[in-house]
């Protein structure tokens, strides 16, 4: 095979009478030494085809075939059917123009099974022309199957978000409309007896009763905000929001928040992840930051169909490459983000704040489930 040698260098050096001969350059000059150790050290399937398809040279053999099944045996033979025109089409289009090219094929096994190559062709050039193709052959079996257990493995963290979110919700459910509702009959008929048996010593006692009521209450009506609020099912994220910045300004004295949303609902799925990204990134500030103010912002842009969702704060910050593996909270904003197609940027350092940014689609985007 032809081989141009990129860098000249000087063959021999005389020192003295004796000639030193260079083994580097001498080696880039033998164009079979070359290409024997190519063939050695490649970790692609390399052969040499004819216009007819045949296989003249191959490097290595495995996965069940012998060197009698495969050289002056024609490429097609190994191919599936749905994949050998579209290779006959190539291998024709790199004779025709001497260009190289690329495609995707799938292969019959000696056991029956099948497997997939990444195949790269181009041409080998004798006197300008193409008389021959070389093919690269790559075995992608183990990627599909990595994708597809990627795939699997975010449909069942997507499928175990949703269970949870409907347990959350149905527990949200059970507080509001049975537990609250028990403690605000309670209040009410406290509040009867207070007014009516006026003022006297027993009313401290009614009014330490009610005053453990109205704490119930607050705790019922947090528990139901944690878990999963009404405002989120019945009126849309903003209200949804507006409820976690109510909240937050317990503990920071300043929150800010505002939206470009539409008029019309975001999708379920959508509305949940924004919800929760916003929780857990306000909850961190509220645990750890010691934040004087906090700003959120939800940013729709028609343009891109997407949703950029960003939670910032003037706290503390941190070194988010030293965050301790037990604290899951900002793994789970990129989980949520990323089944949504969406990649979260997490900004901080030590006194200097920090902002959670993320952008994502308004429709949603399903993976295609890898054939393998």
């Amino acid at each position: 095979m032809p081989y141009e040698q990129r860098e000249q260098a000087e063959p021999s050096a005389a020192v003295g009478d004796e000639v030193v001969i260079d083994p580097t350059s001498a080696a880039m000059g033998d164009s079979s030494a070359l290409w024997e150790a190519v063939c050695r050290v490649s970790g692609d399937y390399l052969a040499i085809i004819d216009r007819s398809g045949m296989i003249r040279f191959c490097n290595r053999i495995d996965g069940g075939w012998s060197p009698e099944q495969v050289i002056s045996h024609s490429i097609f033979d190994f191919t599936m059917p749905e994949s050998a025109g579209q290779l006959h089409r190539v291998i024709a289009e790199v004779f025709a123009t001497g260009q190289g090219q690329s495609l995707e094929t799938t292969v019959r096994m000696p056991e029956g099974g099948i497997t997939y190559y990444s195949v790269r062709l181009g041409p080998v050039l004798v006197d300008g022309r193409p008389a021959a193709v070389l093919v690269c052959c790559e075995n992608t079996l183990p990627l599909k199957m990595s994708e597809k257990t990627l795939h699997h493995e975010r449909m069942l963290l997507q499928r175990l978000l949703k269970i949870q979110e409907r347990e959350r919700q149905l527990v949200s459910y059970e507080i509001h409309d049975g537990l609250a509702q028990y403690l605000a009959g309670a209040m009410m008929h406290l509040q009867a007896c207070e007014h009516a048996a006026g003022s006297g010593g027993a009313n401290r006692d009614l009014r330490e009763g009610l005053r453990l009521l109205r704490a119930a209450t607050d705790e019922a009506r947090r528990l139901i905000g944690g878990l999963r609020p009404p405002a989120l099912d019945e009126l849309g994220i903003v209200d949804a929001v507006e409820t976690l910045m109510t909240e937050a300004r317990i503990d920071v004295p300043r929150v800010e928040f505002t939206h470009s949303l539409p008029a019309q609902r975001l999708s379920p799925d959508l509305e949940t992840t924004i919800f929760r990204i916003v929780q857990e990134s306000l909850s961190n500030i509220r645990r750890h930051a010691h934040a004087r103010t906090v700003r959120v912002g939800l940013e729709h842009d028609s343009a891109a169909d997407t949703v950029r969702v960003v939670v910032q704060d003037d706290g503390v910050g941190f070194d988010p490459a030293a965050v301790p593996d037990e604290r899951f909270g900002l793994e789970g904003i990129r989980q949520r983000a990323r089944l949504l197609g969406g990649e979260p940027t997490i900004t901080s350092s030590p006194d200097h704040g920090t902002t959670v940014s993320v952008v994502l689609p308004v429709t949603p985007t399903t993976s295609p489930q890898p054939a393998v």
